[in-house]
């Protein structure tokens, strides 16, 4: 959906921005979103990953002796698109498709579980129809079995209930039989099993918000409660595994103010131990070994860029020996075969698409493998750039500023870029939304405002129930420092978001109307009652909703774009897609619909009588 106003305030700033003839194209960048779901072959002789053919989204194998690129299934089934993907064994990969399904004319999310052999054959679903088939989402492998090539266990719906409180089965990935191992448990939406494959933790809320941990210690052991309490009323902790002994759980809870890692006696004979925290920023979760497995080596947290504190000497070593080989960028480990001594390696870098290499140890070779993510000219991307921002109160926001290269730093045309989420957060990395302003000319702002994550309880809450004041106030104040720092011309300046950004940038042209040329909302809230109400749909969602968003009548209206329309200056571009899930497209359609009544005449807005009551 698009205002007929857009045109003249996004042309006008395209013009003068001046796009670089060796930029990529935004179908070239487009493409990116199509890669992904790097896997490597439990003997290192084959790579799976999602990619293009001509024009279609597929599934495809990379044969590393026989060097063939062939692909093997559409990324794109119906309503389903394939989100990950693992090999299982020396030839067959498991596959997690999303789709969007219909209830009473609502869409919701749901995943299936398939598999298939490298060379295309075997296909298969592995959960039937006539059994748990009413499971939502059906690729909830909470144990890959790792030295078994046959079994995962995976998460489901009892026979016949789509209950969110399921049982965990063996699954068989060659004939999708499977055995139940552990039987639902009311409340516990979440297992987790031991390196022995023995499920010994659980965890989950039911739909009075009544929330219960409780673990075992041994499968012949009963279950005992660890705790109990009321959701939104305190924190509780959040399991990242189970200890190298086996005896403890690693879990994250909250030490002065920031979730941090704590060690946790499962048979109750000593105080929780802290294992590691940070004096700044969240412990973000943990570091397997080898990858994707259920040992912890060490936790991973994102302050300007993304660090790592192992305990594990042998895996530290490993990283020192990636980071030598391929630095400047943030790497991970994505998988491994032949003892753990061929390592799958991602490369990310803020100027650059991630990179996917294979770093040999024995051989002590790093091989970049190109045809996994397609290559574009880098030169028009900018580097991101850490930066602080003073609030109106003082408060230091933490942000990224991304400027074109090759231009002078000062009075450039920018966009103020806020994060959905909310409560999520922008990290340092490639972004192709971004990288596709930037070379464009823009300057680029991002912000983590406050009620974004990863900053610390009190930065969390600073958020709640406050979506149309503080945070946007802190994106508005952003924006301030940028124009008097001279980055940004103030003339020139636009602000565009998705999701909850769509609606933070709805929300800082009203509250305050000449601070932005042109208004973009890519999949926006325009009415929090409205969404508040939608939010009913799904489990757990009501009470979140009151605890994020509030329930008083009154503040949710002036908080919404749509009750305010009026007080906008800047011409808006609404974009949605008609089968989103977290915010239904009504909200644009009406927003469109007011933002049409509500016309600019001479720098002002003035709305007909088509608008009164929307």
């Amino acid at each position: 959906m698009r205002t007929g106003f857009w045109c003249a305030g996004i042309c006008a700033l395209l013009i003068n921005a001046g796009a670089d003839a060796a930029a990529p194209t935004a179908e070239e960048l487009a493409v990116l979103a199509d890669h992904g779901a790097v896997t490597l072959s439990r003997d290192g002789k084959r790579i799976a990953y999602t990619g293009r053919v001509g024009d279609k989204r597929a599934l495809k194998v990379i044969d590393l002796e026989k060097r063939t690129n062939k692909a093997i299934l559409a990324a794109e089934e119906d309503t389903f698109r394939i989100r990950w993907c693992r090999f299982k064994s020396d030839t067959r990969i498991l596959c997690g498709l999303v789709g969007v399904g219909d209830f009473r004319g609502k869409p919701f999310s749901l995943t299936r579980l398939i598999a298939i052999d490298a060379d295309g054959g075997r296909f298969k679903v592995l959960v039937q129809r006539h059994s748990n088939a009413a499971s939502q989402f059906q690729d909830d492998i909470i144990d890959w079995r790792v030295d078994d090539p046959k079994t995962v266990y995976v998460q489901l719906s009892p026979d016949g209930s789509n209950s969110p409180f399921p049982d965990v089965y063996a699954l068989d990935v060659e004939t999708g039989l499977k055995k139940m191992i552990q039987k639902q448990r009311y409340p516990i939406r979440d297992w987790v099993a031991d390196a022995e494959g023995v499920v010994r933790y659980g965890g989950g809320c039911d739909d009075h918000e009544r929330c219960e941990y409780v673990s075992r210690a041994s499968a012949n052991d009963p279950w005992q409660v660890l705790t109990r309490w009321q959701a939104y009323t305190k924190d509780g902790f959040t399991v990242l595994g189970f200890g190298p002994n086996g005896k403890t759980l690693l879990v994250s809870e909250m030490f002065e103010d920031r979730r941090a890692v704590y060690q946790l006696d499962l048979e109750g004979k000593a105080e929780k131990e802290l294992v590691f925290s940070h004096p700044k920023v969240d412990v973000g979760g943990v570091l397997t070994w080898p990858a994707g497995s259920g040992r912890v080596a060490g936790f991973w947290y994102a302050a300007e860029r993304t660090k790592r504190e192992f305990f594990d000497a042998e895996v530290a070593a490993i990283y020192e020996l990636i980071d030598r080989s391929l630095p400047g960028s943030a790497n991970a480990v994505m998988g491994s075969a032949r003892g753990d001594k061929l390592l799958l390696i991602s490369a990310v870098k803020d100027v650059a698409p991630t990179a996917y290499y294979l770093l040999d140890i024995e051989k002590k070779s790093l091989s970049k493998l190109s045809a996994v993510m397609p290559e574009l000219p880098t030169d028009t991307f900018g580097e991101m750039k850490p930066v602080q921002i003073k609030a109106g109160d003082g408060t230091l926001l933490p942000g990224y500023l991304t400027l074109p290269p090759g231009k002078p730093a000062e009075k450039l045309p920018m966009v103020v870029y806020p994060h959905g989420g909310p409560h999520s957060r922008d990290d340092w990395g490639f972004d192709p939304m971004v990288q596709l302003m930037v070379s464009r000319g823009y300057a680029v702002l991002q912000v983590n405002f406050r009620g974004s994550s990863g900053y610390g309880r009190a930065w969390y809450e600073a958020g709640l129930k406050k979506w149309g004041s503080v945070m946007v106030d802190d994106i508005n104040a952003s924006t301030r420092w940028a124009i008097e720092q001279g980055y940004a011309d103030p003339e020139r300046v636009c602000i565009v978001g998705w999701s909850f950004g769509g609606y933070a940038a709805l929300m800082a042209g009203i509250r305050e109307p000449l601070l932005y040329r042109c208004v973009g909302s890519i999949a926006g809230v325009a009415d929090l009652k409205a969404l508040r109400r939608q939010e009913w749909r799904f489990y757990g969602g009501a009470a979140a909703a009151d605890a994020i968003i509030g329930s008083d009548a009154d503040d949710l209206a002036a908080d919404s774009p749509l009750k305010s329309a009026d007080r906008m200056r800047a011409p808006v571009l609404l974009v949605h897609g008609t089968s989103d899930i977290p915010v239904e497209v009504d909200q644009s359609k009406r927003m469109a619909t007011v933002t049409t009544a509500c016309g600019v005449r001479h720098g002002a807005r003035r709305c007909t009588k088509s608008w009164m009551g929307s």
